[in-house]
């Protein structure tokens, strides 16, 4: 593909975020995403297989830095308890430097109702939530979090109150710093085990 193609694709992948913030998952249409980006609908196939296919790819944006983020721990040699800080740290600060996409977390529950979509996703909160669990049970054996608590269960809490902080910064019009709640949020969290 050439860079202007690209750069089309990658403008449709964003010009759907705008639009899925804007109507939601349920309006959601191919005529609205190529009116937003300012197209006609033929554009959008050309790139694009169907709508599934643009959600896909939306979804694909989303999840784009989850490695990163794992390496990050890894290559600076974090402590279990710094990488719990760090990983749900930078997806505050990559929600808050980008809104529109969190939109995608809040949508979590329709997405999984597409037998295409679903798969994709369900990798997603797993893997997620994998890196999580095995933190806290590595944590648990260094004598940093309490070895009596689940870690299936505190990685629960955690993601949990990560996702409602999320809604309410939504609800809020984005009205408060989703990075400093999230990092209170975890310390407390991580102070109680």
């Amino acid at each position: 593909m050439n860079g202007s193609l690209i750069k089309r694709r990658e403008s449709i992948i964003v010009s759907t975020i705008e639009t899925l913030n804007a109507v939601g998952l349920q309006n959601l249409s191919t005529k609205l995403i190529a009116q937003r980006e300012g197209v006609s609908e033929g554009t959008l196939f050309r790139h694009f297989k169907n709508k599934t296919a643009i959600m896909q790819a939306v979804v694909d944006q989303f999840s784009q830095y989850d490695d990163a983020i794992v390496e990050t721990c890894g290559r600076k040699k974090f402590s279990p308890i710094e990488s719990i800080r760090y990983f749900y740290n930078a997806y505050a600060e990559y929600y808050q430097n980008y809104p529109e996409i969190t939109v995608v977390v809040q949508a979590y529950d329709s997405l999984m109702c597409d037998a295409e979509l679903s798969e994709k996703v369900s990798n997603i909160i797993k893997k997620r939530a994998a890196f999580i669990i095995k933190t806290i049970k590595n944590g648990q054996e260094q004598g940093l979090i309490k070895s009596d608590i689940d870690p299936i269960l505190l990685e629960n809490i955690l993601t949990g109150g990560s996702k409602e902080i999320c809604l309410r910064w939504r609800m809020s019009q984005f009205g408060f710093s989703i990075k400093e709640k999230t990092s209170a949020m975890v310390q407390e969290i991580l102070n109680g085990f």
